[in-house]
């Protein structure tokens, strides 16, 4: 009977450090199968001073007056001067202002506007001088986030299309780690001219409605290290709990031992 007795307690105790660990670790924990959940309301990135863009001109009438606001790249090699390389377009870089320069076509301001505002504006002054069958087409360029701690290749992650989430970002840089705190993710957004920190828990369906699920461009996710890893940059804490680990299922081994072959 008493053998009984520790071999269940022995099983309980598995089962609870098991389901204590999958709290910590498993995503959407809260969410059912089946379940209907509202994701963040999808804001499309918008340009600022500084980003990168090119714009591509075309037109079935008039391809060769609309190859001129095409902006070339322009490649100098020693002794040679310059030449420009062919089939190839430059990025536009904004400016403070909020404006690039257009050959022919002058200053155009796109701050503030979305890929596709920032085409049909170009398209519709391009419409309107000269160039009557325009089609502009706006590729974005350099645009990122930034996701340091506890993921498996941290660093910049490229916009690769409008309204990017959070779970796309951390995907790319190849999940969170096994030591990663999964219950506080920080994601730091520039607002105007301030940041603003949001925390978000990878375990709960309330990320999917969070307003950083929908990542904007710069923002900065922060995965922090869970106690296990921050003991490890203390040599003698975790050597401590490492010996008072096994110190500890020893004696709870030894102890079962005695009493069920006593």
């Amino acid at each position: 009977m008493i053998k009984k007795t520790l071999l269940a307690l022995a099983a309980t105790m598995l089962m609870l450090s098991s389901c204590h660990t999958e709290e910590k670790v498993l995503y959407f924990q809260d969410l059912q199968a089946g379940q209907a959940i509202s994701s963040g309301d999808y804001a499309p990135v918008k340009y600022a001073p500084g980003d990168k863009v090119t714009i591509v001109v075309t037109s079935g009438q008039t391809p060769q007056l609309a190859a001129q606001y095409n902006l070339p790249i322009i490649a100098t090699q020693a002794g040679t001067g310059v030449a420009t390389t062919n089939n190839q377009i430059a990025a536009y870089v904004i400016d403070e202002n909020g404006c690039i320069d257009i050959p022919t076509l002058g200053r155009v301001k796109i701050t503030g506007l979305t890929r596709s505002e920032a085409a049909a504006k170009i398209q519709t002054i391009l419409r309107e001088k000269d160039l009557r069958d325009a089609v502009v087409t706006v590729i974005s360029s350099d645009q990122y986030v930034t996701i340091l701690g506890e993921v498996t290749r941290p660093g910049k992650v490229n916009f690769t299309k409008d309204g990017m989430t959070i779970l796309e970002a951390l995907g790319q840089c190849g999940d969170l780690t096994i030591q990663a705190k999964r219950s506080e993710i920080k994601v730091i957004r520039q607002e105007g001219d301030k940041s603003k920190i949001y925390y978000v828990d990878m375990r709960s369906k309330d990320l999917l409605n969070s307003p950083v699920y929908h990542l904007q461009q710069n923002d900065v996710i922060y995965v922090q290290p869970n106690r296990v890893r921050m003991g490890q940059s203390t040599y003698n804490e975790n050597s401590v709990r490492s010996i008072s680990t096994w110190i500890s299922v020893s004696s709870l081994l030894m102890s079962l031992g005695i009493l069920i072959f006593k």
